[in-house]
């Protein structure tokens, strides 16, 4: 298990955006949409699998709509993606690689972020080196290997997926950015929220807002291309919890729990407010 240093540092704003529409998705949706079974709903995406899934003509309109709501948060200084291309292309119409100096920000490829790993093609990556020539502005530090060594025959567990997110997350309150945008996938996002014992979600989002009546949970699937802003910080309280990974000596390791606080408003009101100012 990777470990990192605790450390105080302040609270972040994060935007958590799910990837778009993508190759394997169409016929699955419309047959949830229609009432199928779990059963059939997967069966439709393995007739449809294709490996690393790109995203549909849909999935591309659905991720530039999402542009403007992205742009109504402070300035952008990190943007993070799956290293899965449906979520890199995405990443790229909600918040565009910049051309000019002052304003470039930071663009990581993080694989703890991918969607829940094996069995179905859609979750394997493409080679290191393709996806660099794919998407020649982002960073890809944080890939160990040229091939995609994660990926197995065998659907990873869902726990395993939960505390591949939570590295993830301590992962992002290491790094020096404040203002950070995330696109990731529904299963591992759902997993990380409403399953680690170590990711408290909390919700301050405001009761006034014109859509608060059909507020989803701060835990649900996100939609294609749905769009949560987020406070996240550590828990003040740290928490101790024996590690994942099984060791030879069955180390105790203190894990501090962070805290994802949902805060966005509705995006017409906040509009008008900072036209106002």
């Amino acid at each position: 298990m990777m470990t990192q240093t605790v450390s105080s540092h302040r609270h972040k704003e994060v935007i958590i955006v799910r990837h778009g529409q993508a190759q394997h998705n169409p016929r699955a949706e419309v047959a949830k949409a229609n009432g199928c079974s779990m059963e059939e709903f997967i069966a439709l995406m393995r007739e449809d699998d294709a490996l690393d899934a790109a995203l549909t003509e849909e999935g591309r309109r659905q991720a530039r709509a999402a542009r403007l709501a992205a742009s109504l948060a402070a300035p952008i200084q990190l943007v993070v993606s799956s290293s899965l291309s449906r979520a890199l292309e995405t990443a790229d119409h909600v918040h565009p690689p910049s051309t000019a100096p002052t304003t470039r920000h930071t663009r990581v490829c993080c694989e703890h972020f991918r969607e829940i790993n094996g069995d179905m093609l859609n979750a394997k990556r493409r080679t290191k080196s393709e996806l660099a020539a794919s998407f020649p502005d982002w960073n890809w530090d944080e890939l160990e290997s040229e091939e995609d060594s994660l990926w197995t025959p065998i659907l990873e567990e869902q726990d395993a997926a939960a505390e591949r997110g939570y590295l993830g997350l301590r992962w992002l309150m290491e790094r020096p950015e404040d203002h950070i945008v995330l696109v990731s996938h529904g299963g591992i996002l759902r997993h990380m929220m409403s399953q680690h014992p170590l990711v408290v979600m909390r919700d301050e989002r405001n009761e006034s807002s014109s859509s608060s009546s059909v507020k989803k949970a701060v835990d649900s699937r996100f939609d294609n291309c749905e769009l949560r802003r987020y406070r996240m910080s550590w828990m003040e309280t740290p928490t101790t919890t024996t590690t994942t990974t099984p060791t030879p000596d069955h180390v105790v390791e203190d894990r501090r729990a962070i805290v994802l606080t949902q805060i966005d408003h509705d995006l017409v009101e906040e509009k008008e407010l900072l036209t106002e100012v």
